[in-house]
């Protein structure tokens, strides 16, 4: 039984071992990703864009987030 649970411990530490050594750098894989260091207005190079929005201008990034906070308030739904 003690020699079981051992075996079993041993398993696990070595599993646990050997999991962080699979990990993905993530500066790497992020590529395509919108970094901090950047205004808001400039990322996003993928079709999933909203209307009316252009990458890079900063007055239709404007228009755009004042758009989808009146969509989301409701007293301009309601009315």
């Amino acid at each position: 039984m003690r020699l079981s649970s051992l075996r079993f411990l041993l398993l696990a530490m070595a599993a646990a071992s050997v999991i962080g050594c699979g990990e993905i750098d993530q500066a790497q894989s992020a590529s395509n990703t919108n970094r901090g260091d950047t205004p808001a207005w400039k990322g996003a190079k993928d079709p999933f864009v909203a209307k009316g929005w252009t990458p890079g201008d900063k007055a239709s990034w404007e228009s755009q987030m004042r758009t989808r906070s009146l969509n989301q308030n409701e007293y301009v739904r309601t009315n």
